[in-house]
């Protein structure tokens, strides 16, 4: 099997004898997302930022086992272990990734932080209709193009808070850098429909968790609650005023909140 790794781009920020952290950001970002709050870990952590499959300077990788969600966490799992092990942060999609890394490579990940994402849906039936729910929207990618899927988009109430955000013009702008395409096929292949349900593996987790919310997103103020009954080492905070979009809301919350995290788990 080819190293998967080498495929995935990244950018490493911080001393290189440092700690270190993997980052993972959500579906139309890329490792820039992520640029404010690395400002602030690469102070004490060796940061790498990755551009997952479709996103960024990582386009579109040949090996078809890279978009599937097995395949990009058998890939981060190598990147982490070249590194020495360390932890890992992700964000939405980036976040499911990093909480399947935390279940199966428990050996490499030493703590864990979960912005704004969830353990997958619980039953085939529900993964089903969104897969379905996933292909309708790669299809309007196809079609329609990545301006109109921007505006749709973005009008979810799950982005409310952010279109208020001063920084929104920003993200959109990072945001038309996409290939449609690209966007659609991970869709399909790293859609939440397309993950497999983590919510079994969570009562056996040794490994510490940290997951973020924001008071505005209750859907995932309540999965993040769901998960620390479950789990036994995973604590909530909740950020007040914010939305799903916490990289881009409150960068410096999120540092705060991971740096504090990651220095009791190594205590």
């Amino acid at each position: 099997m080819p190293d998967l790794a080498h495929s995935l781009a990244f950018e490493e920020r911080g001393l290189p004898t440092a700690p270190t952290v993997l980052l993972l950001h959500g579906f139309m970002g890329s490792r820039v997302d992520w640029t404010p709050v690395t400002e602030v870990l690469a102070r004490t952590l060796r940061c790498i930022a990755v551009d997952l499959p479709g996103h960024g300077v990582t386009g579109a990788p040949a090996d078809e086992n890279l978009w599937t969600a097995d395949g990009c966490v058998t890939a981060l799992a190598g990147i982490l272990q070249a590194a020495g092990g360390g932890s890992v942060v992700g964000y939405s999609l980036g976040g499911r990734l990093a909480l399947q890394l935390a279940v199966e490579h428990p050996g490499a990940v030493n703590g864990a932080v979960i912005l704004s994402a969830s353990p997958g849906i619980a039953t085939e039936c529900g993964r089903a209709q969104r897969r379905n729910s996933d292909e309708g929207l790669a299809r309007r990618l196809e079609t329609q193009g990545l301006e109109r899927f921007l505006e749709d988009w973005y009008s979810l109430p799950l982005f409310a808070a952010l279109r208020e955000h001063p920084r929104f013009p920003e993200v959109l702008g990072r945001r038309r850098r996409n290939d449609p395409r690209l966007l659609a096929r991970s869709l399909r292949g790293m859609g939440s429909g397309a993950q497999r349900s983590l919510w079994a593996d969570l009562a056996g987790l040794a490994t510490p968790l940290l997951l973020l919310a924001g008071e505005c997103d209750p859907k995932f103020t309540d999965i993040a609650f769901d998960i620390v009954a479950r789990c036994p080492r995973a604590e909530a905070v909740i950020l007040r005023g914010r939305g799903h979009a916490l990289v881009e809301e409150d960068p410096e919350a999120v540092a705060r909140e991971t740096v504090a995290f990651l220095g009791d788990c190594r205590h």
